[in-house]
């Protein structure tokens, strides 16, 4: 019965807060007004979020539709936009994923508490599968090009990876037999994997909570937001609103995100990969030596003639990510030389992934140290340190001699 009790005491607490936000939103407007990326997967799932919000507040949803999939550049709509978009177009964009393990909003931004979680999952065409280790000896397994799953590789060396330029190429291999499993990004899974069977990946990078982002003018709506979450969530309609995109997150073990520089990009899979937060002042230690300012002239050679035209010539990104510079090698995105190192041998070059040999890859590895602030040694980098080196990645500003 005391038991009863304090629940009922706390669903009455929340809803004296609920309303004295609707009272204070009352005088502000009597709409909802959200933005949702119409490219995205997860774009119905979005808008009936917002319709259900704003009938839990008596409010009218009005949604505003944006296309995070027409950005020419494809790292994707920069914090820029999503603020332009909050400042202009709607209270709060939906649907936008933060990495579990640690990210922030688009500078200044903020983010309410998470109410979904997604990531990506193994995909099996018959029984379901609930890890990598489950796989058979030998296994292909379908992988896109540029997202966080071609990291698991080096845990999982019994497997073979097939890298994809797209989640549709990957789950086409799947369909036809040509790999045992696929991981990719769970809403596209949902959207378009018909009866697949799939499970979680408990990986790194593999699991991202869906916020809500807004502006500062926007704190009473994202706390109202908040509020009308929570109610769905204890009537059990939440859960009804994200499958199969996404699972209830519980707010009572997810914080919400911590407003710091961000960039992630817009497409679900491959937002997941180079993320995110600017850091902040330097790290006090000097950073190692790696490599040998030979390989890193010689890797800035092959550089130029098989990654600039998609990372341009210095580094600074065009149909690709850029590969230097704070957005890249963040602290806060917990990647280290051998996470990037295997990205690069797998995924690089675009049209044929893994084609280049070893001692390219370690001197374009040798020539992205440079960059990003990392100075030469006596001791030349191996493709084995490069795959196996721990050292954190984070950016030092170069400074000219």
């Amino acid at each position: 019965m005391a038991t009863e009790i304090n629940r009922s005491g706390l669903r009455l607490v929340s809803t004296a807060l609920f309303a004295a936000v609707l009272l204070h939103r009352g005088a502000e407007a009597a709409e909802l007004k959200v933005c949702v990326d119409k490219s995205s997967p997860t774009a119905p799932m979005d808008a009936g979020l917002a319709k259900a919000v704003a009938r839990t507040e008596g409010v009218r949803a009005e949604v505003a539709w944006f296309d995070g999939g027409s950005d020419a550049d494809d790292d994707g709509l920069a914090p820029r936009a999503f603020r332009k978009l909050a400042a202009t177009q709607c209270q709060l964009v939906l649907g936008f994923p933060l990495d579990a393990q640690d990210a922030a909003p688009p500078q200044g931004l903020h983010a309410t508490r998470p109410y979904g979680r997604t990531g990506f999952v193994l995909v099996t065409r018959k029984a379901a599968a609930g890890g990598l280790e489950q796989l058979p000896q030998g296994s292909a397994v379908a992988v896109t090009y540029m997202t966080a799953p071609n990291l698991y590789f080096a845990d999982h060396p019994r497997l073979t990876p097939q890298v994809f330029t797209s989640d549709a190429a990957s789950l086409r291999a799947l369909n036809r037999g040509e790999v045992a499993a696929a991981m990719l990004w769970r809403p596209y899974v949902a959207a378009h994997a018909g009866t697949l069977r799939f499970n979680a990946l408990h990986e790194p990078h593999a699991s991202w909570n869906l916020v809500a982002l807004y502006a500062d003018a926007a704190e009473p709506v994202a706390r109202g937001f908040e509020l009308a979450v929570d109610q769905l969530r204890q009537s059990g309609r939440l859960r009804t609103l994200l499958r199969p995109y996404a699972d209830v997150v519980d707010p009572a073990v997810e914080p919400a995100a911590s407003a710091a520089p961000a960039r992630l990009r817009r497409d679900g899979p491959r937002a997941r990969l180079i993320a995110v937060a600017a850091r902040k002042g330097r790290p006090e230690k000097a950073p190692p030596a790696l490599y040998t300012e030979q390989q890193a002239e010689a890797g800035e050679r092959t550089f130029q003639q098989n990654c600039a035209m998609c990372h341009g010539p210095k580094l600074e990104g065009r149909a690709g990510p850029a590969l230097k510079g704070p957005t890249f090698a963040s602290p806060q995105a917990h990647f280290s030389v051998s996470d990037v190192f295997k990205i690069i041998s797998l995924n690089m070059p675009a049209p044929a992934p893994g084609t280049l040999p070893h001692e390219d890859y370690v001197n374009i590895m040798a020539f992205i140290l440079q960059q990003n602030g990392y100075p030469a040694g006596a001791s030349p980098l191996s493709f084995d340190d490069a795959s196996k080196s721990k050292v954190k990645l984070v950016y030092r500003e170069v400074h000219a001699e």
